[in-house]
């Protein structure tokens, strides 16, 4: 008890002496903060005038700066701008470049093609002036080693000559020149072209319409099989005096085309070749055997009606003599027949029989001969023109490989003057043919009234 009471007094000792420290403490701490507080204060006071009296420059150059920022960016944007159509202009431009590349190469082609047409649509007869200058811009265009520009000014010279080709024709114009006259031959003279149509004379024989080249030399042929002969003075008075009427052809040469491959019987005949000789031979002995084997057919003469009955009635009553006499007023193989059977008459039925059939096989040689000949013609003739025409066909290849095909006229003129024999073959072949079936079928008929005779003699005879 005492204890505890003691360490009472302790504790009550030891916290009014806390109580006392805290006391002191306390209002030190409270001064030292009012201090710090008026210093901060102070401090705080200090700073707002400095930010104050530093507010308004860094205002400015805030301004500054975002002013310079709005020229920067305005400065980027108009760059980007500018790059931008930089760029577009650029990629035009290569676009634009492009498009006369393509529009040159076109031009550089289309001009290449005129200038190949030109010679070839041009009236042969004006190849002699524009030849030259034509042949020039094929060459140039031709040359690698040729620029562009000498190119193209050698075709716009030939275009220059084409519009004032143009521009002559269609008021009509005279031109000195040579062409083909009469059998092929080489003369010099006038053309008058006017429009599509082109007219020479030479002042001579040589008068006619130009018409193209037909035979790949370069000169026109001059043409005047059909023409009527006023038509020919009009033509002569044209290119003498170049003045006067001028014929038109409203066929443009078509119609003189066609007059010119038209040709004779022997022309077309001798164009088939050798082949031509055996195969006309052939037909021509079969024509003329198949003639005479008709008349020959067509004169054996059959019986007279009775004739055959007077005989076996003659030998039925024993008059053989009477007969006999009967017989032989028939002629030709009948007659034979006839005789034969008389003279066997009193023979054995078998025997009279084997001599009536001799007789008709003795005839049927004569009335057939040379029929199979005239066959033959008819088997052989397509086997000739087909040799006519594969060793023309041939011909006509050996020329190809030499010139090329470049001309389809002569290309067409060789195979058709190859088919002229198998045509010919045909036209021999067909009607031999026909000959050889309708003469065999008048022999065998009369070989058959041959039979039926020597059948009604047999059977006539009564004690047979």
């Amino acid at each position: 008890m005492k204890a505890f009471k003691i360490t009472s007094f302790v504790a009550a000792a030891v916290i009014v002496a806390g109580s006392a420290f805290a006391q002191k403490t306390f209002d030190q701490v409270t001064a030292e903060a009012k201090a710090d507080l008026k210093a901060a204060e102070r401090e705080l006071a200090d700073l707002r005038n400095q930010i104050a009296n530093e507010k308004v420059p860094i205002s400015r150059r805030l301004t500054q700066l975002e002013t310079e920022v709005q020229a920067a960016r305005k400065e980027y944007d108009e760059t980007v701008l500018v790059t931008e159509n930089k760029d577009l202009s650029l990629e035009s431009l290569r676009n634009a470049v492009k498009a006369h590349n393509d529009q040159n190469v076109y031009l550089k082609n289309s001009m290449a093609a005129y200038v190949k047409q030109f010679s070839t649509r041009i009236h042969a007869s004006e190849l002699q002036e524009y030849k030259e200058l034509a042949d020039t811009a094929e060459l140039l265009a031709e040359n690698d080693n040729a620029t562009d520009s000498e190119k193209l000014s050698a075709q716009l010279e030939v275009l220059k000559a084409s519009l004032g080709r143009v521009k002559k024709i269609m008021g009509g114009t005279m031109i000195q020149g040579e062409a083909l006259g009469k059998n092929g031959v080489q003369v010099n003279g006038t053309f008058v072209l006017a429009g599509p149509f082109a007219y020479f004379g030479d002042g001579g024989e040589n008068v006619g319409f130009a018409i193209g080249d037909l035979t790949n030399i370069g000169y026109p042929l001059v043409e005047n099989r059909g023409v009527p002969e006023p038509v020919m003075a009009a033509i002569r008075g044209l290119t003498e005096n170049g003045k006067g009427d001028i014929p038109v052809d409203p066929t443009e040469g078509d119609a003189l085309k066609i007059v010119q491959v038209q040709e004779s019987l022997v022309e077309h005949i001798i164009k088939g070749g050798i082949t031509m000789v055996p195969l006309l031979g052939m037909a021509f002995f079969a024509l003329l055997i198949s003639i005479l084997k008709l008349f020959e057919i067509k004169s054996v003469k059959s019986p007279k009606p009775g004739t055959l009955q007077r005989i076996l009635d003659s030998l039925n009553s024993g008059n053989k003599q009477q007969a006999l006499e009967a017989a032989n007023s028939v002629d030709g193989p009948f007659g034979d027949l006839l005789v034969a059977g008389v003279e066997h008459a009193d023979q054995e039925k078998e025997l009279l029989e084997e001599v009536l059939y001799e007789r008709l096989l003795a005839a049927q040689p004569k009335l057939e001969r040379f029929i199979a000949f005239i066959a033959l013609t008819a088997a052989a003739a397509p086997l000739l023109g087909l040799l006519g025409t594969v060793t023309g066909m041939i011909t006509t290849f050996k020329a190809i490989t030499v010139f090329g095909t470049g001309d389809p006229a002569t290309l067409s003129d060789g195979i058709s003057v190859a088919l002229i024999t198998t045509e010919y073959g045909l036209i021999v072949a067909i009607p031999c043919l026909l000959s050889q079936a309708l003469l065999s079928r008048i022999a065998k008929g009369k070989l058959g009234e041959m039979e039926q005779a020597a059948v009604a003699f047999v059977n006539g005879l009564r004690n047979k």
